[in-house]
């Protein structure tokens, strides 16, 4: 029982720093939210990543954070997405389709059906965990956007995309604390992993 106790200190030692480097983390990341993203591409093929951004983060700042190639200009009514991907128009002729342009939607919150958006890409400020959509589309006659992208709730996002997602504050309180536990296992066993001896009556 006497050689435990030097593990036990290390272990109580290395719990605490892990728990202050948990907390670091946790500080470091207030005020960031994470937001979906979902590209429908006129081929049929789709972006969908999930990105970390500040707080008060437009789309257009979730869009700038996103692994794609983004063409914008500033326009009137704020930026304007003029083409994703080399599909759309170069952000020096953003309107050169008459026929077409970058829809924009939100996901509601049941995780059911687009709606589109009322501001532009860079007057809304989506919450975390909200879902932003894009779609390279026609209209109809009152010049409407008639194309969405498929549904994905941003639990789907995250799940098909984690290489995406950092890890968060709470993830890795949890690693900490996982981590603390099995030191404290190692310092109960120690005469087994560290070859200490106790006495036997």
């Amino acid at each position: 029982m006497i050689r435990r106790v030097p593990y036990l200190i290390l272990t109580v030692v290395a719990v605490l720093l892990l728990a202050s480097l948990a907390g670091s983390a946790l500080a470091a990341e207030e005020g960031a939210k994470q937001v979906g993203l979902v590209i429908a591409f006129p081929d049929g093929t789709e972006h969908l990543e999930v990105v970390t951004v500040p707080a008060d983060a437009t789309t257009f700042d979730a869009l700038k954070a996103a692994d794609i190639d983004l063409a914008s200009t500033e326009a009137g009514f704020g930026p304007a997405v003029c083409g994703v991907n080399k599909v759309g128009c170069p952000a020096d002729n953003c309107f050169c389709d008459a026929q077409h342009f970058w829809a924009y939607y939100h996901l509601d919150p049941a995780g059911k059906t687009w709606q589109a958006a009322a501001q532009g890409v860079g007057a809304y400020v989506p919450p975390d965990g909200a879902v932003e959509g894009l779609a390279w589309s026609g209209m109809d006659a009152s010049f409407m956007p008639v194309d969405q992208p498929k549904v994905h709730t941003f639990q789907d996002l995250s799940g098909a995309a984690p290489q995406s997602l950092p890890a968060t504050g709470s993830g890795i309180l949890l690693l900490a604390v996982a981590a603390g536990l099995s030191l404290v296992a190692i310092g109960l066993s120690g005469r087994a992993v560290f070859g200490g001896r106790s006495r036997e009556n």
